[in-house]
């Protein structure tokens, strides 16, 4: 290999160094290990899917969490609406008078109920001068419906929790796994460049000697 030649590798290596250095990253390109550009892409696209359906997780888990909103509402008219039938069949209270809160409660837990429990007028009225235990029953019946779904609700969201721990932890492991692949190794990568602009040095010195003696023999032909 000819100087010039030697000295266009070295300043190659030079300016590869400086990239690692002022990049942090040991592989810019193919050419710096196709292989390990290669595992370290693969890498790269895991992390990115694991964020992806960690925050998918994490948006159902606020949809359940609206959910939770609306039965913890309905059950909240439920055990008003409990009361009113009690009141209202205590033989001293006037159920008249106690039939427009509760129509107003069944109203609005239907519309609570339909956004949590995806299903329309579940609680068909209350009657507080029919019977008190056909009415208890009606609400215990959508009470236990409304628990229910409020513990699917609950089991659902503790699952997507755990995944979306999951998803954190292989983010964790894999990022540590692409930098031990890619990072710069700043205090191997610092003793090379050295090395390099030492070499660089000789090959300035020695081209320069070449020169001085081409020009030499030039003046004596001369």
């Amino acid at each position: 290999m000819s100087i010039e030649s030697a000295s266009s590798f070295t300043s190659s290596n030079i300016n590869d160094s400086f990239a690692r250095l002022s990049s942090g990253s040991r592989i810019n390109s193919a050419k710096d290990d196709a292989a390990g550009l290669a595992q370290a892409t693969r890498l790269d696209s895991d992390i990115r899917a694991n964020t992806v359906l960690a925050r998918n997780a994490g948006d159902q888990i606020g949809v359940n969490n609206v959910a939770n909103g609306y039965i913890s509402g309905a059950l909240d008219g439920v055990a008003r609406a409990r009361e009113l039938v009690l009141q209202g069949g205590n033989g001293v209270s006037e159920p008249r008078q106690l039939q427009p809160e509760a129509d107003s409660i069944v109203e609005t837990v239907n519309d609570l109920s339909a956004q949590g429990l995806g299903e329309e007028s579940v609680l068909a009225g209350l009657d507080l001068s029919g019977s008190v235990e056909d009415n208890l029953a009606a609400l215990d019946s959508l009470q236990e419906k409304l628990l229910e779904r409020a513990g699917q609700l609950g089991a659902e969201t503790n699952g997507l929790e755990s995944k979306i721990s999951n998803y954190e932890i292989s983010s964790i492991n894999t990022s540590a796994a692409k930098s031990r692949i890619s990072d710069t190794d700043y205090g191997a990568t610092i003793s090379e460049l050295k090395k390099e602009q030492t070499l660089q040095q000789v090959q300035i010195t020695l081209q320069k000697e070449k020169n001085e003696q081409a020009g030499a023999i030039i003046d004596q032909l001369i």
